[in-house]
């Protein structure tokens, strides 16, 4: 007994430091917001963007946002809102360095869905796919999803990842509807694939009477996991939104989900579920002057990821 006892003593160290020592990444989604327009109208109208009511605020501070991102260093982020994907590849490489790539689905509409991804860690295997069925047609001004193969690098985890951003507002729950049809068909089809390894995120709008319930259902039969769930155990939110634009007045929501394939559970770090920037603190609401300046500056979105064990694929 006083042997085995000895034995643990000299082996709960080492056990301890392998578990620290785990090669992790992080896997995340972010909306933008207009990015880099942000609140200025004035940008947008170059752009062509033709809003029933232009803001009269800043456009993204560039700096700010990216200053945060290299803090957070989130190997893979999934982005949405994204007017100019030059300019945020341009900013990626001078702010967080030039293995940095962007990569996104062409659309109609002037706010892409992508990937924003640290090169040197991990990198796309084969062609990404657009699904205009997301979208409803081609033509669409709806944003379609898109999904990259990516790989931890040399060796090592391997998943699906598919950004998404479903049609906003109470009463687009009908477009939403048919978007989750298309998206379930999407899952179906990826998981009679070789690789059942599967992160679904982005912003889901889930803003009707349903709530969570307009996507819980669905996944719980494709059996997957809500990883974002873990959020609302801990009252954090991933957005701010503006109830009435005259006041200035903001409330958390959260909106902006991530999903995990039972395969893919098996790589994910329990419990790392987090959220960035102004999120943090779980406030329920701002007014006036206490609406922190992330919000002025950056997003009305933050941050949102979880972390995977990259050093070697369970499948």
């Amino acid at each position: 007994m006083r042997l085995n006892k000895l034995l643990l003593l000299i082996l709960l160290p080492l056990l301890l430091l392998a578990q620290n020592n785990e090669t992790v990444i992080q896997v995340g989604s972010f909306n933008m917001e207009w990015f880099p327009c942000k609140d200025d109208g004035n940008m947008m109208k170059k752009y062509g963007i033709t809003l029933r009511d232009l803001p009269h605020g800043n456009a993204t501070d560039i700096p700010a946002m990216f200053g945060l991102l290299k803090k957070l260093d989130i190997e893979l982020l999934g982005v949405v809102e994204v007017v100019d994907p030059k300019v945020l590849e341009e900013s990626a490489r001078k702010y967080l360095g030039p293995q940095y790539k962007f990569i996104y689905a062409p659309s109609p509409g002037s706010q892409k869905v992508g990937f924003l991804y640290d090169s040197s860690v991990i990198e796309l295997k084969g062609d990404p796919e657009v699904y205009y069925s997301v979208a409803l047609r081609p033509d669409s001004w709806l944003r379609p999803a898109f999904r990259g193969y990516f790989k931890y690098k040399p060796n090592g985890f391997d998943f699906h990842a598919i950004i998404c951003h479903l049609k906003a507002s109470p009463s687009g729950w009908k477009i939403r509807n048919k978007q989750w049809r298309a998206l379930e068909q999407i899952l179906v089809n990826l998981e009679r694939s070789s690789d059942k390894d599967i992160v679904v995120m982005g912003d889901f709008n889930n803003v009707s009477k349903l709530g969570y319930n307009e996507f819980l259902p669905r996944m719980q039969k494709l059996h997957f996991y809500w990883a974002t769930g873990e959020l609302v155990k801990e009252h954090l939110y991933s957005d701010y939104w503006q109830p009435n634009f005259d006041e200035p007045y903001i409330k958390g929501s959260l909106i902006d989900q991530i999903f995990v394939s039972s395969d893919a559970q098996v790589e994910l770090v329990p419990n790392s579920t987090e959220v960035g920037g102004a999120c943090t603190q779980g406030k329920d609401e701002y007014r006036g002057e206490n609406i922190p300046d992330y919000f002025k500056k950056i997003s009305d979105h933050c941050p949102v990821w979880v972390s995977f064990k990259a050093d070697k694929d369970n499948d």
